[in-house]
């Protein structure tokens, strides 16, 4: 029983990120790679159906409850997992504070319906076929490949978790060493020394600059997986307005080269054909 629990856990998990990317990459007209996690998986999908399916079991025979139960269940879930998410790393990978109908931009009306909707979708269409063909693989089967999902989601957790802290630290060390260049400069253009206070910011600032674009490198994934990542702290969520203003423009810029590129493709074709 448990093993095909984690099975179904890890293909809920697999259709949430499905879903997740469909919903986030249409309105962006781009591709968004959705998700906490290395993996094509958002485990907060995963352990929603499970919940759906085990505690409303008893309710199954009604589709009003389902759809009620299904949506505060989920929500609960979601708001939990951003609470948890923002005392692990101090940012809120989404935020919904500007829809209608939010709590603390965690959970808003709309996905919360759609999470009820997708209960109903989950209980009555996808679960019944996919139970049964699970119950028709080999024991010996479900339990090396439920072992493999395990190990393999417990690296992911472990490395992505790492990537997060990482990311706290980044935006922390930067901050702090932009307060103690103004500190030291300060400090010396107290002494009346402006000249050495110039050359300092200077170069200090220029090894800042260079550690700055380092970081935006190895962010660039977490800020375009969340593109509505914010944070309580004033400074911390001024950095990360500045690292995603930096995400877009690098965004634009790409496109940008893309279409010139296509554009000078389409008139050296034309040549082409007119000299023809």
């Amino acid at each position: 029983m448990a093993d095909s629990y984690i099975i179904l856990f890890f293909i809920f998990s697999i259709l949430g990120y499905i879903s997740e990317v469909i919903y986030c990459s249409i309105p962006q007209h781009r591709f968004v790679n959705r998700g906490f996690l290395y993996g094509p998986y958002l485990p907060i999908y995963g352990s929603g159906a499970m919940i759906v399916l085990v505690l409303l079991e008893p309710f199954r025979s009604n589709p009003v409850l389902i759809f009620i139960f299904g949506l505060v269940l989920t929500s609960m879930l979601e708001y939990f997992t951003s609470w948890a998410l923002e005392k692990l790393f101090s940012v809120k990978l989404w935020d919904y504070s500007k829809h209608r109908m939010n709590i603390n931009g965690r959970v808003c009306m709309l996905n919360s319906t759609l999470f009820g909707i997708m209960g109903l979708v989950l209980v009555y269409a996808v679960y019944p076929p996919l139970s049964d063909f699970i119950t028709r693989i080999p024991r010996i089967i479900q339990h090396y490949t439920a072992y493999l999902i395990v190990i393999a989601m417990s690296i992911d957790a472990t490395l992505s978790v790492m990537k997060m802290n990482a990311f706290k630290r980044g935006l922390e060390r930067i901050r702090a060493t932009r307060k103690d260049i103004e500190s030291r400069v300060i400090a010396l253009e107290g002494e009346g020394k402006a000249e050495l206070a110039r050359e300092l910011r200077a170069r200090l600032e220029a090894s800042v600059s260079r550690s700055v674009e380092e970081f935006r490198e190895r962010s660039k994934h977490i800020m375009l997986a969340n593109p509505t990542i914010t944070a309580r702290s004033r400074e911390l969520q001024s950095d990360i307005e500045i690292l995603s203003e930096w995400v877009r423009e690098r965004r634009d810029l790409r496109r940008k080269y893309k279409e010139d590129a296509k554009a000078s493709d389409r008139r050296h074709l034309e040549r082409i054909r007119n000299s023809k």
